[in-house]
């Protein structure tokens, strides 16, 4: 499967307007479903899961992409800033290491109306992504390779990284001062168990409200 090409802003998504985010991430949860036994496999073999975790991954994946777009509508309340007009902002995604979580970073982000740079290394996410940008349309899902050249020269582009899933190989000095000399927000490294807990307005409330720091 080819990755999603293009990093145009997504000027497109952000102007269909939260009913059109909700109705493309509703869309993208039914893509899921129906390619639900394929990306089943390419969980378990992407992240050398059980049968029974893959599944449970996949199962997630849907339930919060149909939960994302009944809040499409509701962020816009909730977050003054996200309103239509303003140029929607950007973040980096260093891909979790599963699929539920990029699927929370990336659900989340793209109803508020952002569009997302993706690192991954993995079949699943990839596949994952390949869906939502084509519910989207070109330039809301971008993905990168995840070496540490290329995601330096993705921060340069980029409002926000949303690195909480870095190890601390990646998240390295270069990679701080890549940031610092963009001026790129970022959501810092947790460790696995924090992770796993944070809630999925999190990067929403960073883009939109700056509640992340400047390294």
């Amino acid at each position: 499967m080819a990755e999603p090409a293009g990093t145009r802003p997504a000027e497109a998504a952000a102007a269909a307007g939260p009913l059109g985010r909700g109705r493309a991430l509703l869309a993208a949860a039914v893509e899921v479903e129906a390619e639900r036994n394929r990306l089943v496999e390419a969980v378990r073999r992407s992240h050398r899961c059980r049968i029974s975790e893959a599944v449970a991954q996949v199962d997630g994946c849907v339930d919060t992409l149909v939960r994302w777009a009944g809040w499409s509508d509701k962020l816009d309340l909730l977050l003054p800033a996200a309103t239509t007009g303003r140029r929607p902002p950007t973040v980096a995604v260093l891909a979790p290491p599963d699929l539920l979580g990029t699927t929370r970073a990336l659900g989340s982000a793209l109803a508020a109306g952002a569009r997302c740079v993706l690192a991954h290394d993995s079949a699943a996410v990839g596949a994952l992504a390949v869906l939502l940008a084509a519910e989207f349309g070109d330039g809301a899902v971008s993905v990168v390779d995840r070496d540490p050249g290329t995601v330096r020269g993705a921060v340069a582009g980029v409002s926000l990284l949303d690195a909480r899933a870095a190890t601390a190989r990646e998240f390295d000095a270069p990679l701080r001062l890549a940031c610092a000399a963009a001026g790129t927000r970022v959501l810092a490294p947790l460790p696995a168990q924090e992770l796993r807990a944070t809630g999925d307005l999190d990067l929403v409330a960073a883009l939109f409200t700056g509640a992340a720091t400047t390294v």
